[in-house]
């Protein structure tokens, strides 16, 4: 690559993305970022509209996209060369190395493109924005002097990094201040949770319906504590929220301390942008006591043009002031102030790649013309009221473009005509089209046949389209589509004639209601209730699930909720093509439906006669067993720790070790140091919650998880499997049970089982003297001499590495041999190697059946 040419990256985000973006720089070539979900065909016409010489492409998306160096062969662009992560970062000789380094250009100019990104493209000629070096240095410049970002902060990047918001503030502008980036395995909310209470996250870059997400997580949560938490939490949101308007004071983490903590108790500020925030989100986090700044600008402005800024008090319904050094203007207001927004300043694009005519509409004397309606007021805040562009912007801020969509859908000889528009979906819009049927073209066919016919048609193509660009709502008509003078349909007539039929469509339903609801629709309903954070009453086996706000985020959280709620899915890679609910009905399945009506009302009625605790009771409390305990081991006790040093501090990790005595739980944890903070202990469930008030103080004073010795294993098994995958640590006596005797019994595989389920290394503790000082059946302490050995950590890569093959019940088996052996060694302060051989033909007792197949 030499300067001049131009490479594309098609990629999803990674720590390679970034260095071979800068790779691509660094050669004083031009970077192409693409969209991961981009589709083969548009990977062909991105290629050929920007004249690219070669792409990057990490190996996931290659093996999806396996058609893609014949596709480029057929398109005539084989010579387009096509490298993976491992081809680019391969180390050569030195002296190799000192001659491509040779050829590196002395010096790339300022105006130079450095990224050339494409904003539409399945068919015809994409559009392709220049940014150029200045054009980003410039925004970087810009949001450094807005967000105070130094070494001793760190960004979760959520959003892909070919988005521009992402890539200049949470990719650009961080790594200019020396922040940490942390990125995602696989955006789920479960990794998303366990990065943000695990990782060392103060900010993170997201659009709407993340916020949304989370949100509803915390309200999910509090409101699962009883009804009255919920709604006295909701008091206290909107005190702080009144607090922090009018006052300097910021209640929120001392009133949500438990929220803040889960949320790795070290955030500064969420950055929203996209599309516009929901005023009730941004109040509430508001009164959680989070700041969340939203920002407005487009890719053509590199791309923030304004934000709000870090300030106690919340500015409702606005987009901030401008950037230092971008100058914002309304062009042609009307009476009360409202035009179009047009900005300038040195971050605004070069222009659009080889369409000089686009650039003139665009870029006017250096003027920015956004297509965005808005209105500034007294204070340079910019408020935004719609926009004069077609262009359709979702909830997670994605740009539809309705001709590009018209395009794919409209290849059906039983389409006469139609129109894709964007419909007001709550804080975005959602793709919605309205079709005019061709009964002539088959006169044998009915009018219903005709509709269904199309309808499948746009089934058959939604399934070749990334989730955000399919249509999600579609109405027939018989009248002819809205013109103009040259034909073209007005989509802003088309989109009243759709509201129109769509509120009639609503108000029949709601005419009919009263619809009895049994078995596994009224399970289902539950379910989509609690994910979209809804009433019951919201939802119906008609409801269509655009209605109720699902996004690509949300279909991730249905599954889960699904799975946990005891059920599965017959086609998972079907899920996010159902339209309602009752099309959802055909694709999951519920297990168990008698029995599990009947325990949900059982332990319902149990939760009502639960002991609440309230909060400020419990973390006073907290704080109390933790003064008490740490007198015991260091007062009372003469405690003696060794191998601290073993502690993993960079990963959560599985604790195993002996167990003689109630002593045990707490010793691992003051041993642990502040890595035993967190500590979750699996503890048995008919002997520490088998009354209302054990529980009550169990599960409000303790990190104790219930775990079934008998009955539903395999629901235990998957309960301490969540708390590894939110990245705590977790204690686990492998033995099952203390020992009477004060000698150590064989090691059950469950500890095998969940090291190697949540991906997670174990570390070995030998606990010695506790069996001494207070064994079983003692009210006394008998002995004050006790101590903690942790040994070497074994890493999860070690334990996959020595069972790779193995069936997986003799795999759970080896691992716990190989811990017992580990520990016995620690006992005997000797270093025998393990004989993996010898250990994997260990029998099989009668608890290791119950577990394999509870584990089956």
């Amino acid at each position: 690559i030499k300067s001049g040419d131009r490479v594309m990256l098609f990629s999803h985000n990674a720590p390679e993305w970034g260095m071979t973006y800068f790779g691509v720089l660094k050669t004083g070539g031009t970077c192409i970022p693409v969209d991961p979900e981009s589709s083969t065909d548009e990977i062909i016409n991105f290629a050929r509209a920007g004249e690219a010489s070669g792409i990057v492409i990490s190996t996931k998306l290659k093996e999806e996209h396996s058609d893609l160096p014949e596709k480029l062969k057929t398109a005539g662009l084989d010579a387009i060369r096509l490298w993976t992560f491992e081809d680019v970062f391969e180390m050569p000789d030195e002296k190799t190395e000192e001659e491509r380094i040779a050829l590196l250009p002395q010096r790339v100019t300022a105006q130079t493109v450095a990224s050339l990104i494409f904003t539409s493209g399945t068919t015809g000629r994409p559009k392709g924005v220049m940014l150029s070096h200045r054009n980003l240095t410039s925004m970087v410049s810009m949001l450094s002097s807005v967000f105070d970002m130094d070494t001793s902060d760190g960004v979760l990047s959520v959003l892909p990094l070919h988005h521009t918001f992402e890539f200049s503030t949470g990719f650009l502008t961080p790594l200019s201040r020396g922040a940490q980036i942390t990125y995602l395995p696989e955006l789920t909310s479960d990794h998303l949770a366990k990065a943000i209470k695990n990782g060392h996250v103060t900010g993170m870059v997201g659009v709407p319906a993340l916020w949304e997400l989370l949100h509803r997580r915390i309200k999910t949560r509090l409101n699962e504590r009883g009804k009255w938490i919920g709604e006295m939490a909701d008091l206290m949101m909107k005190f702080n929220a009144w607090l922090r308007d009018n006052t300097p004071l910021n209640l929120g983490q001392a009133f949500f301390y438990p929220i803040h903590e889960g949320l790795g108790g070290r955030i500064r500020y969420f950055i929203s942008g996209g599309s516009a925030l929901n005023d009730k989100v941004q109040r509430d986090f508001q009164g959680l006591g989070f700041t969340i700044l939203e920002g407005y600008g487009l890719t053509e402005a590199s791309p923030v043009l304004t934000v709000t800024r870090p300030e106690n008090r919340m500015l409702a319904g606005t987009v901030g002031k401008s950037l230092p050094g971008v100058e914002v203007r309304i062009a042609d207001p009307d009476a009360s102030g409202v035009g179009e927004v047009i900005a300038r300043g040195p971050n605004v694009m070069l222009g659009y790649f080889g369409n000089e005519e686009a650039t003139r509409e665009a870029l006017v004397d250096r003027w920015l013309y956004t297509g965005d309606l808005g209105r500034i007021d007294d204070e340079g805040n910019l408020y935004l009221v719609g926009r004069s562009k077609d262009i359709i912007v979702d909830t997670n801020g994605k740009n539809v473009y309705p001709d590009e969509v018209e395009e794919v859908y409209q290849d059906s000889p039983y389409i006469k005509e139609m129109s894709v528009v964007g419909l007001p979906d709550g804080i975005g819009e959602k793709v919605a089209c309205i079709v005019v049927p061709n009964e002539e073209h088959d006169i044998a066919l009915t009018r219903a046949d005709v509709r269904q016919k199309i309808e499948e048609h746009f089934r058959e193509v939604s399934t070749t389209l990334p989730y955000y660009k399919r249509v999600k709502l579609l109405h027939f008509t018989d009248e002819e589509l809205p013109r103009t003078a040259t034909r073209k349909v007005k989509r802003s007539e088309a989109l009243k004639i759709l509201q129109k039929i769509e509120e009639g469509v609503q108000s029949s339903k709601a005419g009919v209601g009263g619809e009895e609801v049994t078995g596994a629709a009224a399970w289902l309903r539950s379910i989509i209730a609690s994910v979209t954070n809804r009433s019951l009453d919201e939802v119906s086996v008609n409801s269509r699930l655009g209605d109720l706000g699902f996004d690509s985020l949300m279909f991730v959280e249905l599954a889960t909720a699904i799975e946990n709620a005891g059920g599965s899915l017959k086609a998972p890679e079907r899920l996010n093509e159902v339209q309602d609910v009752r099309e959802l009905l055909t694709v999951v399945n519920r297990s168990g439906p008698v029995r599990n009506e009947t325990r949900m009302r059982v332990e319902s009625e149990t939760r009502d006669d639960e002991i609440h605790i309230p909060e400020f009771v419990r973390t006073i409390g907290n704080k109390g067993v933790d003064l008490v305990q740490r007198a015991l081991y260091e007062r009372l006790l003469r405690t003696k720790y060794e191998g601290q040093t073993n502690i993993p501090y960079h990963t959560n990790f599985i604790v195993a070790a002996n167990h003689q005595s109630h002593l045990d739980m707490g010793l691992v944890k003051m041993a642990l140091g502040d890595a035993g903070q967190d500590l979750v202990a699996l503890a048995a469930a008919d002997y520490f919650f088998d009354t209302k008030y054990k529980r009550a103080y169990m599960e409000n004073f303790t990190n104790l998880v219930p775990m079934e010795r008998s009955g539903s294993l395999r629901q235990s098994l998957r309960h301490a499997r969540s708390f590894l995958d939110r990245g705590y640590n977790a204690l686990i006596f492998p033995e099952g049970t203390r020992s009477m005797t004060g000698l150590m019994a064989d090691f059950k595989p469950v500890i095998g089982y969940l090291a190697l389920a949540s991906r997670v290394g174990i570390l070995p503790v030998y606990l010695r003297g506790t069996y001494e000082a207070f064994p079983k059946g003692s009210t006394l302490l008998k002995s004050r001499d006790v101590g903690a050995q942790v040994g070497r950590f074994v890493t999860y890569e070690e334990l996959d590495e020595m069972t790779r093959g193995m069936a997986r019940a003799e795999a759970y088996r080896l691992i716990a041999a190989r811990l017992q052996h580990d520990i016995v060694n620690l006992r005997d302060h000797t270093n025998d190697k393990f004989d993996a051989k010898r250990s994997g033909r260990a029998r099989i007792d009668a608890g290791d059946e119950e577990f394999a197949g509870a584990e089956a």
